[in-house]
């Protein structure tokens, strides 16, 4: 279905002077920037639901604390596990984090974005390899906080209002991109 905007961007963090604002924190990535370390492949899905009047919500989690980077908001997901393909791993992963298998899905997982990111002033995970799908619940989907400290719905105006990994700023633009509009129904339930 969306298919096409499938992209491939890199982004890095640096220690740069604080006043300057980098391209990774405006949204914006660097093509063709080569990380310093091996990048963490890490599925992650961003699931919305509509609801009445047509408006889509989002699902955002809150990372624990003391987790990497804790307290910022992100889609669920985690890395991939070796000989798993990133859909898999996403699909995976929203088990494992909210509890939500095949029947909870309105539709197919659909590639959005793959994004890398370096930040060499993190201890762990320097540099992240982010494959991110999306894809629609049905309305009456609930999940659980398995391993967030808090969920949410919000209206893709709502992203900005959030904190965010740095890696995740072209992942939101390419969500705020497609769903300006609500996105068309996929006929293909099964």
């Amino acid at each position: 279905m969306y298919s096409q905007m499938v992209m491939h961007v890199s982004s890095h963090s640096s220690s740069r002077n604080a006043a300057e604002p980098s391209r990774a924190d405006s949204g914006q990535a660097e093509v063709g920037f080569e990380p310093p370390f091996r990048p963490i492949k890490v599925a992650l899905a961003a699931l919305y639901r509509r609801c009445e009047g047509g408006k889509v919500e989002f699902l955002i989690a809150r990372r624990h604390r003391e987790a990497i980077q804790g307290g910022l908001w992100e889609f669920p997901g985690g890395k991939i596990e070796p000989g798993e393909l990133p859909c898999e791993a996403a699909l995976r992963e929203v088990h494992e984090e909210l509890g939500l298998a095949g029947e909870a899905f309105a539709g197919t997982i659909e590639p959005l974005i793959v994004v890398t990111h370096s930040d060499p002033r993190l201890a762990r995970e320097r540099c992240v390899e982010l494959h991110a799908f999306f894809a629609e619940v049905k309305p009456h989907a609930v999940p659980k906080a398995l391993r967030a400290s808090e969920l949410r719905w919000i209206g893709v105006e709502e992203i900005s209002q959030f904190e965010w990994p740095a890696a995740n700023a072209p992942i939101n633009n390419a969500i705020a991109a497609i769903f300006k509009s609500p996105p068309p129904i996929d006929r293909d339930t099964r």
